[in-house]
Formats: structure tokens, sequence, C-alpha cells
């Protein structure tokens, strides 16, 4: 950026922000904030802080690496008193006039800052086409045709649409030049994760202290585990996405037998969450981070000895309490399988209807506005119900072209990811791989909050794509 920016960059008021903001101590900062506005029911101040350290962030800053520890934080900001599904009734505080005229100038701003930003990086000549960059454009330009040439389609497909596209397209397109891929960048990131896990952590434990039935005869009512922000399932695909991180972290640092115990403590509260999706994913992630470490880590010996001393424990406190886990699991896994057929939760019936989309309009799909099972009721929402697969939802809703386009999108992110295998480049791939595994069972990639994490986290990794010696 030059001109009037470049003078309020070098100003020294900016100049200290900037350091702070650039501190990779920072997200824990917000995430004290978050807490504190979690239970005071502040959730306007914490918007104010996102947005206004956001702008900043995208008009004065060289690296905007800082952003993404934001993204991951707005998918915490709504607290229990002011949730319009919670509160004990459904609260207004998200439709009051006065509520309204302060959150949507302030999002506003945000947005035309980034706008600001993109349109100094075209102007700078730092705008790079890539086959990434392509491929995403023609990912996003299917995905705005969802249901075309259907009875049913209006309006709301391409309102739909472009919000995912300016999401996905829009970050990424924002974020991959304006941000340093280097060690610094991927540490900084890790620990944007390891802010969000404390939050995290910090509200599951007092929701087990505090939460009115949630343990009705000895077992845990699940249904009774709710966020402001989200269900037991939006927590659990947050807890799970900062195991990668921590790891990493474990395997880079001189003291890293701390972040390891911390990933323990973290992979038990993904089973803590009963959120089944995420303990499929952390199973998946797990085992696979801790290998990196062992093979790729500092301190392999006492990561290894603080790992084994963490497993001990746990076999002895299942030993102690298995008939209790028993109950649990048995409890959390009883509907998969109903009078001997298998039933994932109603998952298989509402994946052959999006089958049953995608037979009647292969082409371009039945668009992302229709009917499953599971409720039949989407109203007038601009976020529609979905099938609870990524595939499925490409197959359903956009029909061959729009399957075609995610399969050549994934393609190219294998293909990234293969050029330059290194412990931080598979810390962000272990970190997208969990959202994608997750969303195979569950309504989380265009789910608007997650699509802001992934789209950035694409940035990053296309971004370290080039060797560096």
């Amino acid at each position: 950026m030059n001109g009037t920016f470049a003078k309020i960059k070098n100003c020294g008021f900016v100049k200290t922000l900037n350091e702070l903001i650039s501190s990779k101590y920072f997200p824990f900062v917000t995430a004290v904030l978050a807490i504190a506005c979690y239970y005071l029911g502040w959730d306007l101040v914490l918007i104010y802080y996102i947005c206004l350290t956001g702008i900043f962030i995208a008009l004065f800053m060289d690296d905007v690496t800082p952003v993404i520890s934001h993204l991951l934080f707005i998918n915490v900001v709504v607290s229990a008193k002011n949730s319009p599904s919670v509160s004990g009734g459904m609260s207004d505080y998200y439709t009051r006039a006065e509520v309204l005229a302060q959150i949507i100038p302030l999002v506003l701003l945000f947005i035309i800052a980034a706008a600001i930003r993109l349109a100094f990086t075209v102007k700078d000549k730092r705008f790079k086409i890539t086959p990434a960059f392509i491929g995403l454009a023609a990912f996003s330009a299917v995905l705005m045709l969802n249901g075309l040439f259907t009875k049913n389609y209006d309006a709301k497909n391409l309102l739909f649409a472009l919000i995912i596209v300016a999401i996905i397209f829009g970050i990424y397109s924002t974020i991959k030049d304006n941000i340093k891929v280097n060690s610094e960048c991927y540490e900084k990131i890790a620990y944007a994760f390891l802010a969000l896990s404390f939050l995290l952590i910090v509200e599951l434990a007092v929701a087990y202290a505090t939460t009115e039935d949630l343990f009705v005869d000895g077992k845990i009512n699940r249904g009774n585990l709710v966020f402001g922000w989200g269900v037991y399932n939006s927590y659990g695909i947050l807890i799970v996405m900062c195991l990668p991180a921590a790891i990493f972290l474990a395997g880079k640092k001189a003291f890293g037998f701390v972040y390891t115990l911390y990933s323990f403590i973290i992979f038990i509260a993904v089973f803590f969450s009963c959120s089944r999706q995420a303990m499929v994913g952390g199973v998946f992630i797990y085992p696979f981070c801790v290998a990196m470490l062992i093979w790729k880590g500092k301190n392999k010996f006492t990561n290894i000895l603080v790992l084994g001393s963490a497993v001990i424990a746990g076999i002895i406190l299942l030993c102690v309490f298995r008939e209790w886990v028993a109950d649990f699991f048995k409890e959390i896994f009883e509907n998969f399988i109903v009078d001997g057929k298998l039933n994932g939760s109603g998952r298989m019936r509402i994946w052959k209807e999006a089958l049953g989309y995608f037979k009647t309009y292969p082409v371009f799909g039945a668009g992302f506005f229709v009917e499953f099972s599971y409720s039949s009721d989407n109203g007038m929402s601009v976020i529609p119900l979905m099938c609870h697969n990524t595939l499925f939802e490409m197959m359903s809703a956009c029909g061959i072209i729009g399957l075609c386009a995610y399969s050549v999108h994934r393609v190219q992110t294998i293909l990234s990811f293969t050029k330059n295998i290194t412990p931080e480049r598979t810390f962000i791939a272990g970190t997208i791989i969990v959202l994608l595994v997750i969303s195979l069972f569950d309504n989380h990639l265009f789910n608007v909050f997650p699509t802001l994490v992934y789209s950035a986290l694409l940035a990053v990794l296309f971004g370290g794509e080039k060797k560096t010696t």
C-alpha cells in the first residue's frame, strides 16, 4: 500500500499496535476477551473488537496472518444469553434494530477493508493467477449454477451460492498474496488454534459444571450440551481441528512435552463433546499427528515418555470406569444400526434422498434449497438444509458439474501438499483433512463459519507450495 495508508502505517501508534497484533500470543488476548464476553453477554463488544482489529489488519499490516485468528473466533461469538436458539426460548438480540444498526455497518466496513486490500494487491501487481486460483474460480462458478432449470429455482439459490463464493473465493483471494508463508506464519496459526482450544475447554468445563439436566440417571444427555454459538456437533468440529496445532507445537518447541500433554487434554475434550463425528475425526487424526511428532519432532524421547504416561493413565481410568464408558458409547452409537440395518443416525435415509435428487436433476442438481426428511421446513432462511455429507451435497445441489468441479478442487489441494511436504504444511493439511472428514457426516464445509476457516487455511496451504532453502 502507498500514499495515505503508508503515512498512517509509519506513525508510532500504528507501529506499536502492529507489533502487538502480530505477536503469536495475541490470540490468547482474543480468547480471554471472548470468554468474558460469552458469560457477560457482551456480544457487541467482541464483534466491535473483531471487526475493528480486522479492519486494522486489512489496511495497515503487511502480513494479514493474524486475521486467521479472527476467523476462528468468529465461530464462537454468540453468547448463551443472546443466542437465538438458547436463552430459555429464542432471544431476539440479533433481530433488534439497535443491535443490527451496529453489527451491519461493522461487518460491511470489515468487508470493504478486505476489498481495498485486495484492490491494492492487484494494483501493486502482487496478485498471482495460479492453477489453484483458476480451479477455485471454476468451483465458485459452478456453485452459482446450483439448481439451474429446476422448477423450484429462485433467488435464494443464487443468494446462498454468492455467500459461499464470497467466503471461499473472496477470503482465499484476499489472503493468498498478503501472507508471508514461513515458519513464523505457521507458528502464529498454531497458537491461534491453541487459544481457541483454551476457550473451548473452559466453556465445556463450565457447561458440565452448570448445565441443568445434563446428567440423567448417570448418563450424559448430550441434547442439553448447547452453547450460544452451536450444539455439541458445532463444538466437536472446532475442538478436533485444534489437535494438529497442539502436536505441531509439541514437535517444534524446546519444551514441547507441555503441548504433547495438552494435546491429550484436547483429545479428551473431543469425547466429552459427545459429538460422534468429532470422535471419528479425533481417532482418525490424532494417531497420525502423534506419528508425525515421533518421526519429525524434537525431543522424541521426552514426548514418547509423556505420551506413554498419558496412554497408561487413560487405560487405567478406562478400566476403573469401564461400565460407565461402555454405557456412554452404547448410548452414543445406539441408533447407528436399527432393526439390523445400517441407519447412521438417519444419515442413510438423507443420503438416499440426496441421491434421488441427483437422479432427477443430474446435470445442475436440484439446488441447495430442497427438503430432507429430518425437517420439511427450510422456511425463508438464507441457510438451507443440507444432507450431512459434502459429496452427496454436491451431487444433489449441483449435479455432475458440481461434483466434477469439487473433485478437481480436491485433487489440486492434494497435489499442492505433495509438492512440499513439511511438518508445517502437514499441520495445515491435517487441520483441513479433519474438517473434510467430519463434513462427510455432518454439515460443516458449506455452513458459513467453518468455511471461513477452511478458505484461510487453503490460502496458507497453496501459499507454501514452493520449497525454501
